[in-house]
Protein backbone atom coordinates (compact mmCIF):
# COMPACT_ATOMS: atom_id res chain seq x y z
CA UNK A 1 0.00 0.00 0.00
CA UNK A 2 0.93 3.68 -1.12
CA UNK A 3 -0.24 6.73 0.30
CA UNK A 4 0.04 10.33 0.04
CA UNK A 5 -0.56 13.43 1.68
CA UNK A 6 -0.80 17.27 0.60
CA UNK A 7 -1.14 19.28 3.45
CA UNK A 8 -2.84 22.38 2.07
CA UNK A 9 -3.86 25.32 4.02
CA UNK A 10 -7.34 24.86 4.37
CA UNK A 11 -8.02 21.02 3.32
CA UNK A 12 -5.44 18.32 3.70
CA UNK A 13 -6.02 15.77 1.14
CA UNK A 14 -5.06 12.07 1.15
CA UNK A 15 -4.58 9.12 -1.17
CA UNK A 16 -3.77 5.20 -0.39
CA UNK A 17 -3.35 3.57 -3.22
CA UNK A 18 -3.89 -0.80 -3.64
CA UNK A 19 -1.32 -3.15 -4.97
CA UNK A 20 -4.16 -3.42 -7.55
CA UNK A 21 -3.77 0.62 -8.34
CA UNK A 22 -7.22 1.39 -6.80
CA UNK A 23 -6.79 4.92 -5.92
CA UNK A 24 -9.34 6.13 -2.65
CA UNK A 25 -9.11 9.83 -1.49
CA UNK A 26 -10.12 11.34 1.36
CA UNK A 27 -9.74 15.33 2.91
CA UNK A 28 -9.70 16.93 6.10
CA UNK A 29 -10.09 20.21 7.26
CA UNK A 30 -6.24 21.43 7.63
CA UNK A 31 -6.86 22.48 11.99
CA UNK A 32 -3.45 21.62 12.84
CA UNK A 33 0.61 21.63 11.49
CA UNK A 34 1.37 18.27 10.04
CA UNK A 35 3.56 15.55 12.28
CA UNK A 36 3.71 12.06 12.72
CA UNK A 37 0.51 11.61 14.93
CA UNK A 38 -1.44 13.53 12.14
CA UNK A 39 -0.56 11.31 9.62
CA UNK A 40 -1.39 8.27 11.45
CA UNK A 41 -4.74 9.04 12.13
CA UNK A 42 -5.62 10.37 8.29
CA UNK A 43 -4.61 6.40 8.08
CA UNK A 44 -5.90 5.02 11.39
CA UNK A 45 -6.86 2.01 9.88
CA UNK A 46 -3.65 0.74 8.67
CA UNK A 47 -0.99 -0.72 10.35
CA UNK A 48 1.81 1.28 9.27
CA UNK A 49 4.25 -1.52 10.55
CA UNK A 50 2.77 -4.23 7.80
CA UNK A 51 0.62 -2.48 5.54
CA UNK A 52 2.00 1.06 4.12
CA UNK A 53 5.10 0.11 1.82
CA UNK A 54 5.92 3.96 0.84
CA UNK A 55 4.39 7.65 2.06
CA UNK A 56 4.82 10.51 -0.35
CA UNK A 57 4.36 14.23 1.45
CA UNK A 58 3.66 17.30 0.13
CA UNK A 59 2.39 21.16 0.69
CA UNK A 60 2.06 23.58 3.29
CA UNK A 61 4.68 22.31 6.44
CA UNK A 62 5.67 18.74 5.15
CA UNK A 63 9.31 19.24 6.62
CA UNK A 64 7.57 18.62 9.95
CA UNK A 65 7.34 15.05 8.95
CA UNK A 66 10.32 13.21 9.33
CA UNK A 67 12.37 10.46 6.85
CA UNK A 68 10.44 7.57 8.12
CA UNK A 69 6.80 6.67 10.46
CA UNK A 70 7.08 3.03 12.15
CA UNK A 71 9.73 1.90 9.53
CA UNK A 72 8.32 2.64 6.62
CA UNK A 73 10.07 5.66 4.32
CA UNK A 74 8.87 9.08 3.88
CA UNK A 75 9.19 10.96 0.52
CA UNK A 76 9.45 14.73 0.94
CA UNK A 77 8.22 16.54 -3.01
CA UNK A 78 7.96 19.47 -4.23
CA UNK A 79 4.49 21.24 -4.10
CA UNK A 80 5.31 22.96 -7.29
CA UNK A 81 6.57 19.54 -8.95
CA UNK A 82 4.06 17.54 -7.52
CA UNK A 83 1.02 19.99 -8.56
CA UNK A 84 2.33 20.17 -12.07
CA UNK A 85 2.71 16.19 -12.41
CA UNK A 86 -0.40 15.32 -10.73
CA UNK A 87 -2.46 18.21 -13.19
CA UNK A 88 -0.67 16.53 -16.21
CA UNK A 89 -1.21 13.14 -15.53
CA UNK A 90 -5.17 14.07 -15.19
CA UNK A 91 -5.21 16.21 -17.74
CA UNK A 92 -3.61 14.05 -20.59
CA UNK A 93 -1.78 16.60 -22.00
CA UNK A 94 0.80 15.39 -23.78
CA UNK A 95 3.84 16.35 -21.74
CA UNK A 96 6.01 17.94 -25.11
CA UNK A 97 3.12 20.52 -24.93
CA UNK A 98 3.88 24.01 -23.32
CA UNK A 99 1.07 24.50 -20.54
CA UNK A 100 0.07 26.47 -17.89
CA UNK A 101 -1.33 24.99 -14.71
CA UNK A 102 -3.33 26.99 -12.71
CA UNK A 103 -3.46 25.96 -9.07
CA UNK A 104 -6.83 27.08 -8.03
CA UNK A 105 -6.55 26.45 -3.46
CA UNK A 106 -6.84 29.44 -1.11
CA UNK A 107 -4.63 31.44 -3.54
CA UNK A 108 -3.69 30.97 -6.56
CA UNK A 109 -0.27 29.68 -8.65
CA UNK A 110 0.79 29.50 -11.82
CA UNK A 111 2.87 26.84 -12.88
CA UNK A 112 4.64 26.74 -16.73
CA UNK A 113 5.03 22.27 -17.57
CA UNK A 114 6.76 21.39 -20.16
CA UNK A 115 8.47 18.08 -20.79
CA UNK A 116 8.22 17.12 -16.96
CA UNK A 117 9.75 20.41 -16.09
CA UNK A 118 7.82 22.33 -14.03
CA UNK A 119 8.44 26.14 -13.02
CA UNK A 120 6.40 28.12 -10.69
CA UNK A 121 5.98 31.57 -12.50
CA UNK A 122 2.96 33.57 -11.56
CA UNK A 123 0.14 33.84 -9.09
CA UNK A 124 -1.93 35.81 -6.96
CA UNK A 125 -3.12 35.85 -3.29
CA UNK A 126 -7.07 35.94 -4.49
CA UNK A 127 -8.63 32.19 -4.35
CA UNK A 128 -11.17 30.39 -2.65
CA UNK A 129 -9.80 31.68 0.31
CA UNK A 130 -10.83 35.17 -1.03
CA UNK A 131 -14.29 34.09 -1.35
CA UNK A 132 -14.76 32.15 2.06
CA UNK A 133 -13.40 35.35 3.44
CA UNK A 134 -15.35 38.30 2.03
CA UNK A 135 -18.61 35.63 2.13
CA UNK A 136 -17.92 35.72 5.88
CA UNK A 137 -17.83 39.81 5.63
CA UNK A 138 -20.83 40.00 3.08
CA UNK A 139 -23.15 36.88 3.81
CA UNK A 140 -22.34 35.62 6.84
CA UNK A 141 -21.48 32.47 6.19
CA UNK A 142 -18.21 30.20 5.04
CA UNK A 143 -20.49 27.39 4.00
CA UNK A 144 -18.83 26.56 0.34
CA UNK A 145 -21.75 25.18 -0.73
CA UNK A 146 -24.24 27.47 0.78
CA UNK A 147 -22.19 30.12 -1.05
CA UNK A 148 -21.71 28.71 -4.59
CA UNK A 149 -25.76 27.90 -4.09
CA UNK A 150 -26.32 31.76 -3.65
CA UNK A 151 -23.78 32.89 -6.71
CA UNK A 152 -25.58 30.52 -9.09
CA UNK A 153 -29.07 32.27 -8.44
CA UNK A 154 -27.21 36.03 -8.05
CA UNK A 155 -26.24 38.54 -11.09
CA UNK A 156 -22.51 40.16 -10.95
CA UNK A 157 -24.16 42.81 -13.07
CA UNK A 158 -25.75 44.24 -9.99
CA UNK A 159 -22.47 44.52 -8.27
CA UNK A 160 -19.98 45.25 -11.11
CA UNK A 161 -19.83 48.14 -13.69
CA UNK A 162 -19.25 47.03 -17.33
CA UNK A 163 -17.33 48.16 -20.61
CA UNK A 164 -20.55 49.58 -21.88
CA UNK A 165 -21.27 51.58 -18.15
CA UNK A 166 -17.97 53.57 -18.20
CA UNK A 167 -16.81 53.79 -21.82
CA UNK A 168 -18.48 55.07 -24.87
CA UNK A 169 -16.88 53.00 -27.54
CA UNK A 170 -15.19 50.12 -27.72
CA UNK A 171 -11.98 49.30 -26.24
CA UNK A 172 -9.88 46.94 -28.77
CA UNK A 173 -11.80 43.74 -28.83
CA UNK A 174 -13.14 43.18 -25.67
CA UNK A 175 -16.97 42.25 -25.06
CA UNK A 176 -19.15 44.82 -24.16
CA UNK A 177 -20.42 43.28 -21.48
CA UNK A 178 -16.75 42.97 -20.11
CA UNK A 179 -16.57 43.33 -16.56
CA UNK A 180 -14.56 47.08 -16.37
CA UNK A 181 -14.94 47.26 -12.24
CA UNK A 182 -15.36 44.76 -9.87
CA UNK A 183 -17.67 46.05 -7.09
CA UNK A 184 -17.75 49.46 -9.07
CA UNK A 185 -21.67 49.60 -8.94
CA UNK A 186 -22.23 49.48 -5.31
CA UNK A 187 -20.66 52.72 -5.08
CA UNK A 188 -23.29 54.25 -7.10
CA UNK A 189 -26.54 53.07 -6.18
CA UNK A 190 -28.61 53.37 -2.71
CA UNK A 191 -30.26 49.81 -3.54
CA UNK A 192 -29.87 46.60 -1.56
CA UNK A 193 -27.54 44.43 -3.09
CA UNK A 194 -29.25 40.75 -2.29
CA UNK A 195 -26.72 38.27 -0.98
CA UNK A 196 -27.41 35.88 -3.68
CA UNK A 197 -25.80 38.93 -6.20
CA UNK A 198 -23.19 39.45 -3.42
CA UNK A 199 -22.08 36.00 -4.00
CA UNK A 200 -22.15 36.62 -7.45
CA UNK A 201 -20.23 39.55 -7.57
CA UNK A 202 -17.73 37.79 -4.94
CA UNK A 203 -17.18 34.61 -7.08
CA UNK A 204 -17.10 36.54 -10.31
CA UNK A 205 -14.07 38.94 -8.94
CA UNK A 206 -11.88 35.26 -8.03
CA UNK A 207 -12.70 33.64 -11.02
CA UNK A 208 -11.83 36.82 -13.51
CA UNK A 209 -8.62 37.18 -11.63
CA UNK A 210 -7.43 34.01 -11.68
CA UNK A 211 -8.31 33.91 -15.32
CA UNK A 212 -6.82 37.07 -16.21
CA UNK A 213 -3.22 35.85 -14.15
CA UNK A 214 -3.69 32.68 -15.98
CA UNK A 215 -3.96 34.11 -19.32
CA UNK A 216 -0.99 37.12 -19.38
CA UNK A 217 1.03 34.55 -17.92
CA UNK A 218 0.23 31.83 -20.87
CA UNK A 219 0.81 34.02 -23.27
CA UNK A 220 4.01 35.48 -21.94
CA UNK A 221 5.48 32.05 -22.06
CA UNK A 222 3.68 31.34 -25.41
CA UNK A 223 1.80 28.43 -24.06
CA UNK A 224 -0.57 26.57 -26.16
CA UNK A 225 -2.92 24.58 -23.22
CA UNK A 226 -4.38 25.93 -19.44
CA UNK A 227 -5.24 23.53 -17.27
CA UNK A 228 -7.05 24.47 -13.73
CA UNK A 229 -6.91 22.22 -10.46
CA UNK A 230 -7.77 22.34 -6.83
CA UNK A 231 -10.72 23.05 -5.46
CA UNK A 232 -11.76 26.04 -5.60
CA UNK A 233 -13.33 25.20 -9.49
CA UNK A 234 -15.74 23.23 -7.74
CA UNK A 235 -17.75 26.64 -7.32
CA UNK A 236 -19.65 26.31 -10.59
CA UNK A 237 -20.25 29.68 -10.71
CA UNK A 238 -16.72 30.55 -10.43
CA UNK A 239 -15.59 28.17 -13.43
CA UNK A 240 -17.86 29.60 -15.33
CA UNK A 241 -16.16 33.13 -14.57
CA UNK A 242 -12.96 31.72 -15.21
CA UNK A 243 -13.99 30.63 -18.51
CA UNK A 244 -15.55 33.14 -19.98
CA UNK A 245 -12.59 35.59 -18.87
CA UNK A 246 -10.06 33.23 -20.35
CA UNK A 247 -12.26 32.88 -23.77
CA UNK A 248 -11.67 36.38 -24.65
CA UNK A 249 -8.08 35.87 -24.84
CA UNK A 250 -8.99 32.45 -26.99
CA UNK A 251 -8.05 29.88 -24.28
CA UNK A 252 -10.26 27.36 -23.30
CA UNK A 253 -9.13 25.69 -20.19
CA UNK A 254 -8.94 22.38 -19.24
CA UNK A 255 -10.69 21.08 -16.07
CA UNK A 256 -9.73 17.76 -15.09
CA UNK A 257 -11.67 15.14 -13.61
CA UNK A 258 -10.56 14.76 -9.50
CA UNK A 259 -8.10 18.18 -9.91
CA UNK A 260 -8.76 18.79 -6.28
CA UNK A 261 -6.23 16.35 -5.45
CA UNK A 262 -3.59 16.83 -8.20
CA UNK A 263 -1.16 17.61 -5.71
CA UNK A 264 -1.49 14.25 -3.78
CA UNK A 265 -1.22 12.59 -6.34
CA UNK A 266 1.40 14.03 -8.29
CA UNK A 267 3.13 13.66 -4.95
CA UNK A 268 2.75 9.61 -4.99
CA UNK A 269 3.37 9.34 -8.86
CA UNK A 270 6.71 11.54 -8.41
CA UNK A 271 7.56 9.15 -5.27
CA UNK A 272 6.65 5.80 -7.64
CA UNK A 273 9.49 7.08 -10.21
Amino acid sequence: MRISIDFGITVTDSLKKSTTGFLEHKMILSNSEPNESLVKNIFSELDFETEVEHIAVTGGKHGNIGDSINGVPVEHINEVDAVGEGAIHLSGIDKSKSTIILSAGSGTACIFAKNGEYLHCSGTGVGGGTVIGLSKLLLNTVDPEEIGELASKGNPRMTDLIIEDVVSGPIGKLPPDTTAVNFGRISKTDKKISREDLAAGIVNLVGQTAARIATSVAMSFQATEIVVVGRTPTFVSLREALEQAALITNFNPHFPKNGEYASALGAMLIAEK
